[in-house]
């Protein structure tokens, strides 16, 4: 569903950036991205945060404590509550 969700995005105009230890570039839907460095900095430049897979390797304290605004699709923020978390 990620690529998908990328896809949607970009239609309708969304700046994108995206990061994943095991994919380091994406090629989809004529676009390509590099991955973004994991970093309290990156997730304090995103407008909104969307997991769509839940890796070990993501601190998700500091996501929650950082990011404005959370779309999380695998429950990896269960645990933690907010406005700003909005659990799918």
């Amino acid at each position: 569903p990620a690529l998908d969700i990328l896809q949607l995005l970009s239609k309708k105009g969304a700046r994108l950036s995206y990061c994943d230890p095991y994919v380091p570039e994406v090629r989809e839907g004529g676009m390509t991205l590099s991955a973004s460095p994991f970093s309290a900095a990156t997730l304090r430049k995103a407008d909104c945060v969307v997991i769509v897979t839940d890796h070990a390797a993501f601190d998700y304290k500091m996501i929650a404590r950082e990011a404005k605004a959370i779309v999380d699709t695998r429950n990896a923020l269960k645990g933690h509550g907010g406005r700003k978390i909005i659990k799918l």
